[in-house]
């Protein structure tokens, strides 16, 4: 066994034997895809209007669509959060397909954009 021991042609060690300089493009590389895909999802974001609600009334009954006689879908409680829909017609606002809450017992969230 004679020959060098630790010498690799001038580059040092760094994790895992992986050459110090390797590291340091790979760790580049990291960063960048980072702020690039950080970068998207804020523009994403910017785009689609956060619809954050809180309900304010005992129980509010979730309608199939934006109207009193429509049939009961569902109901939600007092301060049960809800995202919805910028989308409001009769005083309903859509929270879902299908499902519609009226806006009197919608008290819009800190950070609402819609």
């Amino acid at each position: 066994m004679s020959g060098s021991v630790g010498c690799h042609g001038g580059e040092e060690d760094g994790v895992f034997g992986i050459p110090v300089m390797k590291l340091a493009v790979i760790g580049g590389l990291g960063v960048a895809a980072f702020a690039f895909f950080a970068h998207r999802n804020a523009e994403a974001s910017q785009s689609n209007p956060q619809c954050a609600f809180t309900v304010n009334a005992d129980v509010l009954n979730v309608r199939a669509g934006p109207s009193t006689g429509e049939r009961i879908v569902g109901r939600l409680v007092q301060s049960q959060p809800v995202t919805a829909k910028p989308l409001v017609q009769n005083g309903f606002r859509q929270i879902a397909e299908n499902r519609w809450a009226s806006v009197d017992y919608l008290v819009a969230a800190s950070g609402n954009t819609c």
